[in-house]
């Protein structure tokens, strides 16, 4: 079963936010690295709704990573969604659980390199996870977008 054109989308997105939040993190100023935190979170949401193919539930969902309860209920209901392992994120992934779509109004210089590279890792690996599982399942198409 292919992946739809949004579910492809999301995958794009989730690839991109990680990838620019990546790049953002590199550079030592206090703006960068505020906006490489904001930005990575998205990645990992973006994931997440992307192995559901029903959008229905994508406000639902939201950005957080705190509670699973309507992911997994809603993965449920497809064939392929339980099989991307996106229950317990905020566990197995313990910088998303700090992390909140609103830390965009926090102050400049609110956040140090060490708690932004810790975030920048866990959104790669969580979107990378679903990535590798995709691809494994013959799902992810070829976009041609670097990863």
């Amino acid at each position: 079963m292919e992946l739809t054109k949004e579910q492809v989308s999301l995958i794009s997105a989730a690839l991109r936010h990680v990838r620019d939040a990546e790049a953002l993190a590199e550079q030592t100023d206090r703006q960068s690295l505020d906006q490489a935190y904001h930005l990575a979170g998205y990645g990992p949401e973006c994931a997440r709704k992307a192995i559901l193919a029903d959008r229905r539930f994508d406000k639902t969902i939201g950005h957080r990573f705190e509670r699973d309860d309507v992911v997994v209920w809603a993965a449920t209901l497809e064939v392929f969604a339980l099989r991307y392992d996106v229950e317990g994120w905020g566990v197995r992934f313990p910088a998303l659980q700090a992390w909140r779509e609103d830390v965009r109004y926090e102050p400049t210089g609110k956040r140090d390199a060490a708690s932004v590279n810790a975030l920048v890792t866990a959104c790669r690996e969580a979107v990378d996870a679903v990535v590798l599982n995709l691809w494994i399942d013959g799902r992810f198409p070829d976009t041609g977008v670097p990863a």
